[in-house]
């Protein structure tokens, strides 16, 4: 049988480019590494460089065109961030597209395009079902919105997929406060400060959380992460006043009265103490107090929901453990000079709470 001549040099070429490209893969990796490095030194340019490098031996090669688009949306180039992560999505690569669909998303936003970036994350979650950055990037953008019961809903799956993420945790704290369900966004907020204890938007989220638990009472709502404040106005979102009382009615299981019976009964119970001019302590009273109730609600029958299954008992742990003092101190670290100073001359102490709260009880 004869075998035509072209088939038979597709078939060398073919060959050699396979090897070729495996014996290039080493240095291919190795371009993409020190272009990862230049990028989180703020480098984009030169690791766009790298990347660009990497393509020249391996084209189309899908690790090098994500890192490419990441650099393009880090230097607010939109329009070159769509057209790489597009490119990384045509290849469905299941470990890259989802991002992909991520970094696009957020391009078509800078871009005024936000339907059209919810559209292409339906796309997304459709092809790959349940991923972290899809339904975070989708509660972001509903946020944007002023969709709070959208946002709740694929930002609680997105912590479901993932508990690792301060972001989300901010962004639930953020959309539950604007439901008026001001208890469950306290403990959402805790739990963002232990996993970025010490950030710019630790510092503002700290300070939300004071005014939420009444403990700071004057000045405006502080700015939030996730949206400009003059994007909030324009769409409507509108933030309880510090000053103002919050709702107090009973919701999923919470009698957010007695909460908030507890936090003004210890806040006066303070006034008259050298406590009443520290900030800090007051903090520890009030969340102290609040934790007592919780954990009293809890014992009721009927309490379902992640916000009794877990975060109550999540923190009433640390409130019962040897550590709140150090909790405590962890958590303020942005805000309080004096968070900072302990941290810094109780190294032990604090290493000591860290890995308690990785590992457990079980040491």
């Amino acid at each position: 049988m004869k075998i035509k001549t072209g088939f038979i040099a597709f078939i060398i070429v073919a060959f050699l480019f396979h090897g070729y490209s495996q014996v290039k893969q080493p240095e291919i990796k190795s371009l993409i590494q020190e272009g990862v490095a230049l990028h989180d030194q703020g480098e984009y340019e030169h690791a766009i460089e790298k990347y660009r490098d990497a393509l020249k031996l391996q084209p189309n090669c899908p690790q090098a065109t994500y890192e490419i688009a990441l650099s393009y949306l880090a230097m607010k180039d939109f329009e070159k961030a769509s057209e790489f992560s597009t490119a990384v999505i045509n290849t469905n690569d299941k470990q890259l597209s989802p991002g992909a669909y991520a970094v696009k998303s957020e391009a078509l936003v800078e871009m005024g395009h936000l339907d059209e970036a919810l559209a292409l994350l339906h796309e997304g979650l459709g092809k790959f079902g349940d991923e972290y950055l899809l339904h975070f990037n989708m509660a972001v953008n509903y946020y944007k919105k002023d969709d709070m019961d959208k946002t709740l809903e694929h930002v609680k799956k997105a912590i479901d997929l993932d508990k690792s993420h301060s972001g989300a945790f901010l962004l639930y704290a953020y959309a539950l406060n604007n439901k008026g369900l001001w208890v469950q966004s306290i403990l959402s907020m805790q739990m963002f400060l232990l996993l970025e204890p010490d950030s710019n938007r630790s510092k503002n989220a700290y300070e939300e959380m004071l005014q939420t638990m009444r403990i700071k009472k004057t000045g405006p709502p502080v700015e939030r992460s996730f949206i400009q404040q003059q994007m909030m106005r324009n769409s409507g979102i509108t933030l309880l006043h510090p000053e103002e009382i919050p709702p107090l009615s009973i919701q999923d299981g919470l009698n957010r009265n007695l909460v908030y019976h507890a936090i003004t009964v210890t806040l006066d119970s303070i006034q008259s103490t050298p406590a009443a001019e520290n900030e800090f302590v007051q903090f520890k009273a009030v969340n102290r107090a609040i934790m007592k109730v919780l954990q009293k609600e809890s014992l009721k029958n009927g309490k379902q929901g992640i916000f009794w299954t877990f975060y109550v008992p999540f923190f009433s742990h640390i409130e019962q453990s040897s550590f709140y003092d150090t909790f405590c101190r962890y958590i303020s670290v942005s805000y309080y000079p004096e968070s900072l100073e302990w941290w810094q001359q109780n190294r032990k102490a604090a290493e000591n709470f860290v890995v308690w709260f990785e590992k457990g009880d079980n040491l």
